[in-house]
């Protein structure tokens, strides 16, 4: 199996090294991860800039490639530039932090698994779902290794994206594996407006999670739930349930 590894906290983090660990006995692994963290940079591309692809070396010395770009421009790289287009699977992270609900849509870990599907080859997405100083990296870690045998079974599906979340425990004290699907993430208090010491207002975005229980079968219920959580995601945003309604419009 070929796999490469992906993240958006940088090439140096923790998280993608154990990552990294974790896979080698699967095959040959090619690591392509931003010079810098780059969270919530969400699908961006890099357009008006020239994209920068050198050696660098993990946190352990292991050789890699990092570049310049955001996390989806390293899928691009790596792929087609570093592996080309000779891939099995793309693995982005393991995060250091949540991407559980509507939250996937700001996250550059889910971004750079979307991207390797819509050029078109399977991906994970991985995250432990803490801001945590220590981080337990190896209970999802194991599973990630079982997935990415799993997706590799299933190849054919190349538009397959799995968005995996743990909470940060020991692997021991894991209860399963849940299949889940997405949670609503709502934020208030959004913008934090301060002023600098010269009198010029600026700006925090931020906020604080709407406090409501996560519904059974959700990601976020999974994880409070000292779960993991397997949500399939797609590209497809059209709203199929809509459609029939507006065909109305076609009329005015």
């Amino acid at each position: 199996m070929r796999l490469l590894i992906t993240n958006d906290d940088g090439v140096h983090s923790d998280g993608i090294l154990a990552l990294k660990n974790a896979v080698e006995p699967l095959g040959e692994v090619v690591v392509v991860a931003p010079e810098r963290p780059r969270s919530a940079t969400g699908h961006a591309i890099t357009l008006h800039k020239p994209l920068r692809l050198v050696r660098a070396k993990m946190a352990d010395g292991t050789p890699a490639w990092s570049s310049n770009g955001t996390p989806a421009d390293c899928v691009t790289l790596g792929v087609l530039e570093v592996m080309h287009g000779d891939v099995d699977l793309v693995i982005s992270g393991i995060n250091h932090g949540p991407n559980l609900g509507w939250d996937v849509h700001y996250s550059g870990t889910v971004s750079a698994a979307f991207e390797a599907v819509m050029i078109g080859f399977p991906a994970i997405a991985v995250s432990v779902t803490s801001w945590d100083a220590q981080i337990a990296w190896e209970g999802v870690a194991q599973v990630t290794v079982k997935l990415a045998q799993w997706v590799h079974a299933n190849a054919a599906r190349s538009q397959l994206l799995l968005n995996v979340n743990a909470p940060n425990i020991p692997a021991s004290e894991l209860k399963g594996i849940e299949v889940t699907r997405l949670s609503s993430r709502q934020y208030v208090d959004r913008v934090d407006k301060r002023t600098d010491p010269v009198g010029r207002d600026y700006f925090w975005l931020g906020g604080t999670l709407l406090d409501h229980e996560a519904q059974a079968g959700t990601d976020v219920r999974a994880v409070s739930d000292n779960k993991v959580s397997i949500t399939p995601l797609q590209i497809d945003m059209t709203a199929t349930s809509v459609l029939k309604d507006l065909k109305s419009l076609e009329n005015l």
